[in-house]
């Protein structure tokens, strides 16, 4: 006659078993015996969607492109969209920010012109006049060196806020900025290149 020999069930599969003939709406918490109102799941409808995304403002829309990074040398695209019914022109520098995960500026210094971090020819040009037709796109190139010497001056940007020059309207968008301690970016004027 073989009889088994019945072994104490472990906490996990105890766990199961309890939260199986729980009443609706609760979670027994094994340590007390008590159970605890289960937390409402969201919808899929009140689900947020996060803020730093290209909104199109007075038919300005801003974006940052796919960024490139190689020995410590980052590069990321801005573009400038006209994403409204009338033609405008630009010219000079985007207005940048870098701002950490809680949004606050951090203390960044933005240079006009690439050569200020990088030579990159193609990219080192003087601010021209342009026109931007509605649905026609401009760009931007923004580069910084992922240089730590000081491991407690490292300031890390995780969203940068710019707009087309100073006094236009902002836009927030997620970008990882790795400066280390450089303390600074630098970005070219908008250009029709891309």
């Amino acid at each position: 006659m073989n009889i088994s020999v019945l072994r104490p069930l472990s906490p996990i599969v105890a766990l199961v078993l309890l939260s199986a003939c729980a009443p609706p709406g609760t979670v027994p918490v094994p340590e007390t015996g008590r159970s605890t109102p289960a937390r409402p799941v969201p919808s899929a409808s009140a689900v947020r969607l996060p803020d730093p995304v290209p909104r199109c403002v007075d038919g300005r829309e801003i974006s940052v492109g796919e960024g490139d990074a190689a020995s410590g040398l980052r590069a990321v695209g801005i573009r400038l969209r006209n994403c409204g019914d009338n033609a405008y022109q630009i010219m000079g520098y985007p207005d940048l920010g870098v701002l950490d995960e809680d949004r606050k500026p951090l203390d960044v210094r933005v240079l006009h012109g690439v050569g200020e971090v990088t030579a990159l020819p193609p990219w080192q040009v003087e601010p021209a006049r342009l026109t931007v037709e509605p649905g026609e796109t401009v760009h931007a190139l923004l580069v910084w060196r992922n240089l730590t010497t000081d491991a407690e001056t490292v300031a890390v940007g995780e969203f940068v806020s710019v707009a087309e020059k100073t006094g236009q309207p902002r836009h927030l968008l997620a970008l990882h900025i790795d400066a280390g301690n450089t303390g600074k970016v630098a970005i070219s004027p908008w250009t029709s290149q891309s």
